[in-house]
């Protein structure tokens, strides 16, 4: 199951993300990476940026913790 956190609904709405583009990310991203506290950062592509996506694995869940466009994100093909 995927649990937004209260600070990542926020942030799709401040964002104007959408819940659809976050679990994309997550399920076939371009690239994923590990981060500090067992978190993963996923990137995926979507016209001219990348959605990054922060989340976290616990209890069989997928947490998001925040998700933002980043336009400085630049892949070994870029």
């Amino acid at each position: 199951m995927v649990i937004f956190t209260n600070h990542a609904i926020l942030k799709l709405n401040q964002r104007n993300i959408s819940k659809k583009l976050v679990e994309a990310t997550i399920k076939l991203p371009d690239y994923e990476l590990s981060s500090y506290s067992n978190r993963k950062v996923s990137y995926k592509k979507f016209g001219k940026l990348y959605l990054k996506v922060v989340y976290r694995k616990g209890g069989g869940n997928i947490i998001i913790i925040t998700q933002y466009w980043d336009k400085n994100f630049k892949s070994n093909n870029s």
